[in-house]
This record gives C-alpha cells, structure tokens and sequence, in this order.
C-alpha cells in the first residue's frame, strides 16, 4: 500500500456541519487518523440534515462525504469525565479541529491555554464564523451570513437585481480549506521547532478574501463601480463575455488579440472592427473586450440561432476558444471531470455503492485515497476507547450507561 503523507498524525476533530469537518477530511484523505468526536445519541447534527435533499435510506449523502476516512466516538464534552477522557485524547494527539462558538471550549475547560499545558506540541484549529476575537466573536454564524458580512453577496448578482449568495456553500468549503492550509503550516513549524499553536479561521474572513481585489481598489480609488453589482461583467469592461445559445450558455477561455476578427470573420461584419479607411482597428491586449463589444450584438443573434455544441464548433472553426457553461449533469458526465476522478465511486456497507466528491489535491508520491465513508455514530468507539486509552469493555459499558459516551 501506498505510504500516505500524513500518516502517523492523530486528530481529535470535534466539529460538526460543514467548515469544520472538511478540515477533518482534508487531513484524513492525506492518511491521518482523524477521531470524529460527537454527541452521544445525536451526533454530528449534518447526520439528520436534509437541506440538500434527502439521502438514501436515511444515510446524509453529505455527511459521509464529508466524514469519509474518519472514525466516531461518542462523548459528552458536557459532562466531568467527558472532559477529563478528551485531555487524556489530546496528550495523545497531534491536532485537535473543533468549530464551536469562540468561548464554548473555554466554558468546557478545553481552551488551547489548557490543551497546550497538556501537550505542548498540540496544534488547534479553531473554524468559526467570525474568528477567536473581534467584536462579533460571539454571534452565531452560517455560511449565508459569512457570504452577506463579507461583501461577496452585494457584489454577486445583476446590476438591477437583490444581492445574491453563490449557488456553492462557498464560505463553509472556503472555512475548511483555511483551516487545512492553517493547520498544514502549523505541522511544518512544529517538525522545526517542536512547538504547537492555535489556528484561528473565520468564515468572514475568508469570503472576505473573495472580493478583496474590489476592496483594495476602492480603498484607494473610491470608484463606486468597484463595489456595484455587474452579473457577468468585470469592473471598467464593457461587456459581458456570456452568451446564451438555444440550449444553454458559453464564455470564451480567454480572447487572444485577433479573436474579435475572427469572430467578426466569421459573422461577415469585418466593417464593424474596421476605421473609415478599411483598417482593422488597433487590437492590443487592452482593446480585445472594446473590440469584442463592437460585434456583441450581431455575435449574439448568430448564437441565439445554435446549440451550444454548434456555437462552439462554428468558433473553434475559426480558431477561437470557448467553453459550454456546464450544468451539474452535464458537469458530472463530463469526460474532463471524470478523467480528473471528481466524483468516486465508494462502497458503504448500508447503502452499497454512491459516489462521494473526489480528492482535488493530486500528489505523486503520496496520493491521498477514500478507503471509507463517513462512520455510524460510535462506530469507533471500543478501538479508540480501549486500543488507544486502555479502557477494559466494562468501563465502557459503565461509562455509556452515565451517558458519558
């Protein structure tokens, strides 16, 4: 079997929903053994979701997705013997992932102050909607409320349209990913200098970053079109690079300087790029889209009168490079996301086959791999209780029936 990057590192990932888990399942595709910590009798609440449509037989699609690779426990982070049992997990682990509220491990006697006097090589990671301080520590956040405090919701959307959120849970998938390349930098300065630290993420803050470029150009421009709504179209661009067809959309892959006379070729309109004397009008880097804009309306009613699949190949005739705007189902058909394995076929053992997201980093040497799906709530619960802290099967047993497991 393929040696794994991160084999040998333990986690202790006591989240639950979205932002949180990914981080959990970043690390365990990569080979780590990742401990889900849930709520006894209840669980990571993602198990009884159903936003996002029903599962199979009562199985979370996305929950198993996102859980893949990771083993549960149960245990009560409420409860004096549950805390004490968590402490004697964190000496014997390398990462603890938790995305509660800020204060809420405090309260529980598990902030990173008493988890670093434990274990001064623990790295926490620390996933919340607005970070470990700031004035909106405390409030209570999803990924809807990270799109609409981060800016990214008024600037998606039609100029004469209501702020819109993205059709990705983008602040959530964004919150993981943080989070894992948070974590990541924090395992490379321990292998230096032996010491662990704190990773603070903040959905907000994330988001945020999506529209940063339009922040720092309006922070020093004050140009009210840098924070309007524009649908398709780029600030200062007067055009729309999106163009229906009969059956769909399709945008170019990026117009090179001679597309627009090819295109104008194509149409039979060279007039339109040309000056009063017959010459072709300038087309250096910065005029393409002006040059595009010049045959937008008679580009769009030769489209409109096409398939998408015909409109590509009347363009690509003629050399110019374009792409469909793919729907889920065409997405998940398509030759290019299949080749790239973004959906995996994997097996669970109440549902039997279903295919879960694949793993978007491709190492060479040390690819990572989706051996199992998300577990049974306790699942793992004699192996890590007994294996790992020596528990005996009757302490087990005492210990679930004080609901502390």
């Amino acid at each position: 079997m393929t040696q794994k990057a991160l084999q040998g590192i333990r986690v202790l990932d006591a989240t639950h929903a979205w932002a949180g888990p990914l981080v959990g399942m970043y690390l365990a595709d990569m080979g780590a053994e990742v401990i889900h910590v849930e709520r006894p009798g209840l669980g990571d609440m993602q198990r009884s979701v159903n936003v996002h449509g029903p599962g199979i037989e009562d199985v979370n699609l996305v929950f198993i997705s996102y859980n893949r690779n990771k083993k549960s426990i149960t245990l009560n982070l409420k409860s004096r013997k549950g805390q004490e049992i968590f402490k004697e997990l964190v000496k014997k682990s390398d990462i603890v992932v938790e995305n509660f509220t800020p204060g809420t491990m405090d309260k529980l006697g598990l902030s990173y102050d008493v988890l670093n006097k434990l274990n001064p090589s623990i790295i926490m990671v620390s996933v919340s909607g607005f970070g470990q301080y700031g004035p909106y520590r405390s409030q209570h956040c999803y990924d809807l409320t990270a799109q609409a405090m981060s800016g990214l919701m008024s600037v998606t959307g039609l100029p004469d349209g209501p702020p819109l959120r993205s059709g990705g849970v983008v602040a959530d998938q964004l919150g993981g990913l943080y989070g894992f390349c948070g974590v990541m930098t924090a395992l490379y300065w321990r292998e230096k200098s032996g010491q662990g630290q704190h990773v603070d993420v903040s959905l907000m803050d994330g988001a945020s970053f999506m529209v940063s470029d339009r922040a720092v150009r309006y922070a020093a421009l004050r140009e009210p079109e840098l924070i309007a709504r524009m649908g398709n179209r780029y600030p200062f661009l007067p055009l729309t690079l999106c163009y229906p067809t009969k059956d769909g959309h399709f945008t170019f892959r990026f117009p090179s300087e001679q597309d627009p006379y090819k295109i104008a070729g194509l149409l039979g309109r060279e007039d339109l790029l040309q000056d009063n004397d017959g010459r072709n009008l300038p087309s250096g880097f910065i005029d393409i889209v002006n040059l595009l804009a010049k045959i937008d309306e008679p580009l769009r009613e030769f489209l409109a009168e096409r398939t998408t699949d015909e409109a590509i190949k009347a363009l690509e005739e003629v050399g110019v490079a374009c792409s469909p705007v793919l729907t889920i189902d065409k997405l998940i058909e398509d030759p290019q996301f299949n080749a790239r394995e973004m959906l995996v076929e994997v097996e669970h053992p109440k549902i039997g086959k279903v295919k879960v997201p694949g793993i978007v980093t491709k190492l060479s040497e040390t690819p990572g791999t989706i051996e199992t799906l998300g577990p049974s709530l306790g699942e793992h619960n004699e192996e890590i209780y007994c294996r790992v802290l020596g528990y005996s099967k009757e302490e087990l047993t005492r210990m679930e029936n004080d609901k502390v497991i």
